[in-house]
């Protein structure tokens, strides 16, 4: 256990995700990763007394799931490691690594490659396990998930397609039911449209 106050860390993790996210345009910035702080937070205190969350593991999580994103790589970038930037703020290595296994968890495209890899047998049963049972995942997820409908998320995917200059729609447009990890990797692309990322 560290024996730095968590008030401290959440402070640090704040300042440090404020100012990277300040580099991704408005659909992945700070005012998202709060939306989703907040309702992850919401989501956490809402289970049961019976079932044990680790609010601060939900916070931070939360806080780092967009840090180092995907979508936002650029070549020659250096890699972030959430587990040494948490543990350099104070937080102990078990915490650290929880952190750091619900982000690497949460994102909709890494759901989809799970899944494969899982109907493909690639996949422990231990993680199958976790994934199904970790409640820090579950309201990290969720609450992102969340700010990807609604009104929000209608804003976010068009703030996205702008910043990517990709088509809001297109006659060529096709339904895709039951997404593959590759069908959702290539509707990433700069031939994707805002209207394909809800279908």
């Amino acid at each position: 256990m560290s024996d730095t106050c968590p008030q401290t860390i959440i402070a640090k993790a704040e300042h440090f995700v404020r100012e990277y996210m300040s580099r991704y345009d408005c659909s992945h910035d700070w005012h998202h990763v709060d939306r989703v702080v907040r309702q992850a937070l919401v989501l956490a205190r809402a289970q049961s007394p019976d079932k044990s969350v680790d609010l601060l593991v939900v916070h931070l999580a939360a806080l780092l799931h967009d840090v180092d994103d995907a979508k936002y790589k650029q070549s020659g970038d250096v890699a972030f490691s959430s587990k040494d930037f948490l543990t350099s703020i104070g937080l102990d290595q078990e915490r650290a690594a929880l952190v750091c296994r619900v982000v690497d968890a949460v994102s909709f495209r890494k759901e989809l490659m799970f899944e494969e890899q899982k109907g493909q047998g690639f996949v422990d049963q231990d993680e199958v396990v976790w994934r199904n049972e970790c409640l820090e995942l579950a309201c990290v997820q969720d609450a992102d998930r969340l700010d990807a409908i609604g009104a929000f998320g209608v804003l976010r995917c068009a703030a996205f397609s702008g910043a990517r200059n990709r088509p809001l729609h297109s006659a060529d447009d096709s339904f895709i039911e039951n997404i593959t990890y590759d069908q959702y990797v290539q509707s990433d692309n700069r031939t994707a449209t805002a209207i394909s990322h809800f279908h």
